[in-house]
């Protein structure tokens, strides 16, 4: 299994994300990120992973066929499912207005 290195500076209070993905060649690949540079969009799971020569950010985009798993660390989990309660009930107040 190959791993790509971010190289990135990690924020505590946001943690890490791992996602493990088969690659196009039929190998797999592990790419650790910080939690705010991996998102799932679309059936795809995204993730940056490091700047070209412009210093814009190279992204990659995973089918969600090929993901095997991704581990983030709990206290994002708790952020989201927070988040998302919130919205919820955001939600409902403005269907009961």
């Amino acid at each position: 299994m190959a791993d790509i290195d971010t190289d990135t500076e990690t924020d505590l209070e946001l943690g890490k994300a791992t996602i493990v993905y088969e690659t196009a060649t039929g190998e797999f690949e592990r790419a650790t990120v910080d939690n705010d540079h991996i998102a799932y969009f679309q059936d795809h799971w995204l993730f940056a992973y490091g700047t070209n020569e412009n210093g814009d950010d190279v992204v990659r985009r995973v089918p969600k066929e090929r993901v095997r798993y991704v581990e983030r660390t709990v206290e994002e989990i708790e952020e989201t499912f927070e988040s998302g309660i919130e919205k919820a009930k955001g939600k409902l107040e403005e269907m009961r207005d």
